[in-house]
């Protein structure tokens, strides 16, 4: 009698880097790849949110947070968006992130849309991560072409 193995499927991410020619490597996201992610999601929850308008005015805020949360306590690590630019969220230790690190980002990023989006800004000001990933102690990384090692 012989025991059988079980194979670990690999994933997609993996399965991506396996088929493409080019070397690739995970690294914090650019930020012009964070927000066409971001102007991906608006486009899917903008209508939703004018739907639940005239039903009532809680549900809009309520639905946009189902949408952030939810995906990003998913498989996927990030929303819609993020997976068609082929991001993901981590913790700053490069592991899956918490329900409580999710909550503190997805609060600090309300908070930081609502003045101006100040604290996107802060990459700007030479810092690498905005500031609800500085909070909430995450990253954002983007699946990219690795560049040729000098030697």
């Amino acid at each position: 009698m012989s025991k059988k193995t079980k194979v670990k499927k690999p994933s997609i991410s993996q399965q991506l880097m396996d088929t493409v020619k080019v070397p690739m490597e995970w690294i914090e996201a650019p930020a012009w790849k964070r927000i066409v992610a971001f102007i991906f999601d608006m486009f899917l929850v903008g209508p939703v949110v004018n739907f639940l308008i005239p039903i009532n005015t809680y549900l809009p805020p309520l639905a946009v947070a189902v949408y952030f949360i939810g995906f990003e306590l998913s498989p996927w690590k990030g929303t819609v968006g993020k997976r068609i630019m082929s991001m993901k969220i981590l913790d700053d230790h490069k592991k899956n992130i918490s329900v409580d690190r999710i909550l503190i980002r997805y609060v600090a990023k309300i908070l930081s849309l609502a003045m101006f989006g100040a604290g996107y800004w802060i990459p700007m000001l030479g810092n690498k991560r905005p500031l609800p990933d500085q909070l909430s102690h995450t990253m954002v990384i983007a699946l990219t072409p690795s560049k040729p090692k000098k030697s």
